[in-house]
């Protein structure tokens, strides 16, 4: 493994690990809490160290903020594109994972 990969699993790991106890002890079935959390802390970590590296890519990139899109550039700059309109799918409040 690179060092670059090295880089790149260790926040994944941590995240996974710190996930796994949040989610332990936020849930009543003690081991689908910890499932869950590890898959929640380690996506996060995994979509932090992403962000971090494409913005070292130096191109624009879009965000949303309180439903209007805008245009990021480098130097952190933002131009708005265009109001989004709210989604109208509604998920259910509790679902069963199989």
């Amino acid at each position: 493994m690179s060092e670059e990969d090295n880089d790149f699993m260790k926040p994944l790991i941590t995240g996974g690990l710190i996930g796994a106890a949040l989610g332990a002890l936020l849930s009543k079935n003690k081991d689908e809490g910890a499932i869950i959390g590890a898959l929640l802390g380690a996506t996060f970590s995994a979509t932090l160290k992403a962000n971090e590296e494409a913005q070292k890519t130096h191109v624009p990139f879009y965000v949303e903020e309180g439903g209007k899109l805008f245009r990021v550039e480098a130097d952190g700059s933002k131009t708005f594109i265009r109001t989004i309109e709210k989604p109208t799918v509604r998920f259910p409040d509790q679902f069963k994972l199989e």
